[in-house]
Parts: structure tokens; sequence; C-alpha cells
């Protein structure tokens, strides 16, 4: 059962709410009340940036997690004859044909400003009355809240490299000018170094006041993260064919960058890789370890998971979060049959199976607690697909777009499905589960560690290994990079990572056993992009922002 603690602020919060996550800014009540109290400040400056958090994030299908894993080699949404076309964007953005008035780019562009929006405000609320000598707990609220903001813009560095640095709620984003892709990449690290050290020692856990809420080791997290892409986030020209080529042609000029690159923390000065070592080390010394159990980590249950260093609380009641990953993937019958409801969408690809060695003897453990594929059986009977033959998924028939003589159960059967998260069909919309949404978690950390020491030139062997063991997956000796490329596809997959970690590892703009040159796709589509500079490991601008601030110039190849 999920509890709701939110230390000091619980009863004031729950006597004016229905969840934390619910709420919105200051507007709901009248300005003279919003901040008359510890549990009125906590609600307007920083639930109500969670709120609109997690779902502009994760929750609708146009949003981050869409472009980090159906841009990459895992995922996709195949065009099943009727269904999934959608006017071309789905397969336009597998095929890598992006254009500055693609829908799903703006959207995330558009939520992650209006993200910002929020943070300023909060950001400016506090310092208002921090500067007129308020308690400690408001500096304390606005070191959560510029670790959000950071966190925000390390999203939109990553997504579109040249973008508005906008710090102030009294600054229109159509006045400011353009930051070059390494100015936002210092600035995200000079928040978060700063932030670290202020940031609250605590579980993200159901079991404490900080459930849901960024944490110490959040921070050290997210700045691992920024760490281990930095010769990626810190390159003003990407399109000079340095991203592109594999993993043996790209990483010497990766390891090289992330060893001359600087950062300060805790008082000592590191390169990248040693940066992000030390950070998976400050995770460790704050408590958390790897689950024993996988599945735990995604289960009904999860918020009480040692592993998951962030999540985002959910329960279908108290906390309302959208969630249609699970939704678009599961065919109809199937869904029916576990009383929620299925689009028959997302599947996996065949590059992920090759990886997952789906089919062989050395298949890896982890196909089975991550995905539906063959006989599907519910409550120990075989569901029928709506042909009225038996539901099975096929994980090696999927392809881009399915011609108008395939058969419609072979469409439709096509794609091992996404089996991550335990299925709860006991909230009260399909669109609402049980299970918190995982943001960060410590076999990522990890796996993140063994690629700095490889990078470093020392030995990643432990740190992978110790999340190959906890699933019972043979060990490997003198990892490689592509080892770990491998491990963090076999452990992370639909987690919202896959295409940061392929662009720093050289295999974005790679083609692959399901998007290569002439592959078929549908006519409203253009073909695969077959990138040979590097352009497309950064998303073109979009056009209705250009239009509204003429400071700002287009990215490189659009």
């Amino acid at each position: 059962m999920k509890k709701i603690i939110l230390g000091s602020l619980t009863v004031g919060l729950l006597s004016s709410c229905s969840g934390f996550l619910e709420e919105t800014p200051q507007s709901r009540i009248p300005e003279e009340e919003a901040y008359k109290s510890a549990t009125m400040v906590y609600v307007n400056t920083v639930a109500s940036v969670y709120s609109a958090f997690g779902s502009r994030f994760y929750g609708a299908r146009e949003n981050v997690h869409c472009l980090q894993e159906f841009t990459a080699d895992g995922w996709i949404l195949p065009g099943r004859q009727a269904d999934w076309v959608d006017g071309g964007k789905w397969q336009s953005l597998f095929l890598h044909n992006f254009g500055p008035g693609l829908a799903t780019t703006n959207t995330v562009w558009n939520n992650m400003y209006s993200l910002i929006g929020n943070c300023n405000t909060s950001i400016d609320n506090l310092e208002t009355f921090i500067q007129a000598g308020g308690d400690d707990f408001l500096l304390e609220y606005q070191y959560e809240v510029r670790s959000i903001r950071a966190i925000v813009y390390m999203q939109l560095v990553d997504f579109f490299g040249r973008v508005p640095l906008v710090t102030s709620s009294q600054v229109r984003i159509s006045d400011v000018n353009q930051s070059s892709r390494s100015e936002v990449y210092q600035f995200v690290i000079e928040e978060l170094t700063d932030c670290i050290p202020h940031l609250i020692s605590a579980k993200c856990q159901n079991s404490g006041p900080y459930y849901g809420r960024i944490t110490k080791a959040v921070g050290y997290m997210a700045l691992a993260k920024m760490a281990i892409n930095s010769p990626v986030f810190t390159k003003n020209q990407w399109d000079d064919g340095s991203l592109v080529g594999g993993i043996d042609k790209v990483a010497p000029g990766i390891n090289e960058a992330g060893k001359n690159i600087s950062i300060t923390l805790d008082g000592v000065t590191r390169n990248a890789w040693e940066t992000v070592i030390y950070c998976c080390r400050q995770i460790e010394r704050e408590g958390y370890s790897l689950q024993a159990d996988f599945k735990v980590n995604f289960s009904k249950n999860n918020d009480a998971s040692v592993e998951n260093i962030w999540t985002q609380p959910s329960d279908g009641t108290t906390y309302k979060v959208t969630d249609q990953q699970l939704t678009q993937t599961l065919h109809p019958s199937h869904a029916n049959a576990l009383r929620l409801q299925g689009w028959n969408g997302a599947c996996a690809t065949l590059e992920q199976m090759k990886v997952f060695q789906y089919g062989t003897p050395q298949q890896d453990p982890r196909m089975d607690f991550t995905f539906f594929y063959g006989p599907v059986v519910v409550n120990g009977e075989q569901v029928l697909a709506s042909a009225g033959k038996p539901l099975v998924y096929n994980p090696l028939s999927v392809v881009v777009d399915f011609s108008a003589d395939v058969d419609d159960y072979t469409v439709k059967m096509a794609g091992a499905r996404m089996g991550k998260y335990e299925i709860d069909n006991t909230t009260p919309s399909y669109n609402n589960h049980n299970n918190d949404k995982v943001f960060y978690r410590y076999a990522d950390a990890l796996l993140l560690a063994a690629e700095a020491k490889v990078r470093l030139g020392q030995n990643g062997d432990e740190e992978l290994n110790k999340v190959r063991n906890r699933v019972n997956a043979p060990p490997k000796t003198n990892v490689t990079l592509q080892d770990i490329l491998d491990e963090r596809l076999l452990e992370l997959s639909y987690e919202g990572m896959r295409r940061q970690d392929q662009i720093r590892f050289g295999m974005y703009t790679e083609p692959t056993l399901d998007r290569y040159p002439g592959v078929r796709h549908n006519v409203v589509v253009g073909d695969y992009v077959e990138d040979k500079t590097g352009y497309t490991t950064v998303f073109p601008i979009p056009t209705s922002v250009l239009q509204l601030n003429t400071k700002l110039s287009q990215n490189y190849g659009y």
C-alpha cells in the first residue's frame, strides 16, 4: 500500500488536496494565503512543480520517453496497416526523418519550457521570502526546485543542443538569446554541483518524508548522467562526423574528451569519468543497492525498492499519474483479459531481440522479465485474438510498416510487448497504475561506473557483473564498450535512455536489422536518413519556436 508521507507538511497538505501531484500553483487560492505556512509554501512552490514534471516527461504518448526510445534501436511503433500510421509521425521518428514541423518535438519543447517556467516562478517566489528573512526550509525548497530545473535543462541540451537559458520568471522566452550547447551544459553542471551539498540525505521511497522528491542521491545520479554525456553535451559542433561511424571510430575521441573535462564537486576537482565513479560511490553511501529480485523494481509495490533512486509516485487514486506506455503496447484482447485497455502498438525491434539473444540457448534471463512474448496466458487460460486464433506475440515478425498483402493476424501479433511493469488492474483508470514510475535506479549507476572505468582504461567487470549476477546471467571478463552498451539495453530497456546511450557510443546513426537504406515504409513517410555527419543526434528546433523568437537559429542540417 502506498503511504502518503510528506514529513511535517502531511496534515496540512492532505487537508488541502487529494494528493500533491494534483496541485497547481498559487492561483487556486488567494495570493495572501498562498505562503502563510510551511505547508502552503511547499504546495505552491515544490509540489506544483512535481505535479507538472511526471506527465510531461513520461505521461502521454508524445514526451521525453517517446523521443528517447522510438528514435533509437530498441523499440518501434510499426505501421500495422490501418493502425499506428498517424500521418507517419512514428515511422518518421524511427527512420530519423525529422523535420522542424514534427509535432512530437514541438510538444516536448513546449512542455520542457513550461516546466522551466513553473520552476522559475517557484524559485523567484522562494527568493523573495528568503531575502525577507524567512525560515531555513525556504532555502532547502529552493535547492530542490533548482535541481528539478537543472534536470529539465539536461533534457533540453540533450535533445536540442542550442537552447535559450531562461532563469527568471520575469523574462519571456521570446526575448532570450540562444545559448551554445556548452553554455547550457555548464549551467546544468554548476547548478547541480551547487545544489547537491544542500540536498537532503534521505531516501526517495515511501518510508520517509521525501517520497518521490529530489534527494542528495538523486542529485548525484543526475550529475553522473551529465558527466557521462559531457563529451557530447559540450560539443558546439556535433555534425563534424565525430559522433557517427560506430563504437571503434567514436570511442577514442569520447574517451579523451572525458579525461579533459573538469567537474568540481564536494570540494574536489575530477575529470568526467572520475566524477561518474565518485557519484556512484556516493549513491551507495546514501544507502542504495541492487534489489535482490529484479522484478520488485517494477512491481505494484515498487515504492519500497532499495534500488530505485528516484521515482514518480503513482497509485491511481491519490497520485493520479497518466501513463500510456503499457496501454499502447498490449493487444486489446490481452488487455481485456487483464481488465485494462490495449492499443496494440509499441513492440521490441529485431535489433533488440538480437541483443537479448532471443530463441537461442544464450537467451538473457531478462527476456522473461521485460517482455510479453509467445502464447499469452492470463489466469491459466490461453487468450484469443480478435480472429479467434490463440494470441501469440511473435518477436521476429516486426517491420517498420506492413504492406497490404500481409494477413491481419501476422500484423497484429508482430513484436514482443513491454511487460516490465507488473500488471495492476485494481486502479480506477487504465492509464493510472499502482507502480511508481522509475526515473533513476542503482543498476544504471553501476553500469555508468563500469563504462567510466573502461573509458579510463580500467577494468569495469566488477560493476557490470553485479548487475548480471542479480539475474543469474553468466559473468563477463574484460568487458568492452560494446558489452556495456548491450548490457544497458538488457537491463534498462524501455526506461527512457536508449537514444542518449547510443549517441555517446557512436551507434545512433548506424543502420540496424530494422532500419537501413531502402527499408520499406509508409507512403506518407520519407526515406530512412542515413546520417554521415551526426546532425540527427540533435533534433530540429520547432518552426513555431523560431517564429516566436527570431533571435534563435535552426540547428545544423535542418
